[in-house]
């Protein structure tokens, strides 16, 4: 069975159970008040008259007595056994019975036995008789009623739990319907794109969606990174490989003496010291971007790391560029060692790629408000406006006739994901043959 039929079920179960308990309570309790003793309740109905009533002024008050309760009819009788008030009795003659104070009777009337009770009030100037008749085998007919009531009322109260049940099940899994289709048309088409947005619905359904839409995120995020790293890959290990290939083959087929073998060697190494740098990059990155790796931030002086960083920086070709400094002391921020320094090594060795012979390059870090803004700053061929936004994509380069130092293109990739692994934010200001500054606050 469905959750939205047990539930309703179960419902139904409770409100039948319950109406059954109710019905038997009730029976249990009106049945021990209305089918006791009849001469008692005779008895006792009679008595409760006698003590009710008054007589004020010369009259007799009547609106305190019972004429009929639980099966007793009263009737009222003066001194002379005169009637002056009572219950209505169809078809019984009362008169052939004499009053008799303090007596229980019994007699017939239609074939039927009855009690009969006789009280007489003494009022001092007046008195009046009260006599008292009940059937000995009377049922009020409540019960009957009860029971009646029962049988319509139950089956009405069982459709309305039961629908109830239902609409309040439906309701509730209504969303689960739009959750397991979103799940159903991602597996099918695999389109990890697409998201339940569940804006409707019990919170617990709500909650279950942005869980199901962060998942699919993560997804999405996952499968795009696997698909980058593959597509990067086999696109720039084409060239390196192709040149690998083609020494073996000239080696094999054209190297005679141990030098062209050695040259050979060389080239084969230098295109494998390239490949191997730029699988290390590309697996940084989709490291970083997915999480797989685990890079315990600490809280360390960051003004006498990046000191450090820059006095082991050793370009290739310096090309007479000076490297300043502009560091406030002791500014401490929590940051992860390993990544930091290869970003400092990336904005350096970007700004020694792209400076200009004797120009320089400034590494600054000053606080700013409650951040710290660390930026690297030359003076060399700057950004074109147009390209100022392609200069975070893989293995993309403002000038690739500078490429000697067979760069892969993915330093600034790689910086834009340690600042964001970081939780900053970095920003480039440029402009061409003046320079850029790449900023970075933390």
């Amino acid at each position: 069975m469905s959750i939205k039929l047990r539930t309703s079920l179960w419902f139904t179960l409770m409100v039948l159970l319950l109406s059954v308990m109710i019905l038997v309570f009730v029976l249990v309790i009106n049945g021990a008040s209305i089918t006791g003793d009849p001469t008692e309740r005779l008895v006792k109905v009679v008595t409760g008259n006698v003590d009710d009533v008054e007589f004020d002024n010369g009259k007799f008050d009547w609106d305190d007595l019972d004429l009929y309760k639980n099966g007793v009819s009263c009737i009222i009788y003066n001194q002379s056994g005169q009637f002056l008030k009572g219950a209505k009795l169809a078809g019984i003659d009362l008169s052939p019975f004499p009053l008799s104070d303090g007596l229980v009777r019994r007699t017939v009337f239609h074939g039927h036995n009855y009690l009969m009770y006789d009280v007489y009030v003494d009022m001092d100037i007046s008195g009046i008789w009260i006599r008292g008749l009940v059937k000995e085998t009377w049922d009020s007919g409540l019960m009957d009623t009860i029971i009646i009531l029962t049988c319509i009322l139950l089956p009405c109260i069982l459709v309305l739990a039961f629908g109830g049940g239902w609409l309040i099940s439906w309701g509730a899994f209504r969303p689960m319907n739009k959750i397991l289709a979103a799940a159903d048309s991602i597996s099918g088409g695999g389109d990890l794109s697409q998201r339940i947005n569940l804006k409707r619905g019990p919170k617990e359904m709500r909650r279950l969606g942005r869980s199901f839409d962060a998942m699919f995120a993560r997804l999405e995020k996952s499968f795009e990174a696997e698909r980058q790293f593959t597509s990067d890959a086999s696109h720039e290990l084409r060239t390196p490989v192709t040149v690998i290939l083609a020494q073996c083959d000239r080696a094999i087929r054209k190297d005679k003496t141990p030098e062209d073998f050695i040259n050979s060697i060389n080239i084969i190494q230098e295109q494998a010291r390239g490949i191997s740098e730029l699988v290390q990059s590309l697996l940084g990155i989709t490291r970083l971007q997915h999480g797989t790796d685990r890079y315990e931030l600490k809280k360390g002086n960051l003004s006498q790391f990046c000191l450090v960083c820059a006095a082991e920086f050793m370009p290739e070709n310096r090309r007479g560029i000076e490297l300043k400094y502009d560091i406030e002391d002791n500014l401490e921020t929590n940051f992860n060692p390993a990544l930091m320094q290869r970003l400092i090594i990336n904005l350096l060795q970007n700004g020694y790629k792209y400076g200009k012979e004797g120009g320089y390059i400034i590494l600054s870090l000053k606080k700013e408000g409650r951040k710290l803004r660390l930026s690297v700053k030359d003076n060399g061929i700057g950004i074109a406006p147009e390209n100022m936004d392609k200069i975070w994509q893989r293995f993309w380069q403002a000038d690739p006739a500078r490429n000697e130092s067979g760069s892969s293109g993915l330093g600034l990739s790689m910086v834009k994901e340690i600042v964001e692994f970081h939780g900053g934010t970095i920003e480039v200001e440029s402009e061409p043959d003046k320079g850029s500054e790449f900023i970075i606050r933390l």
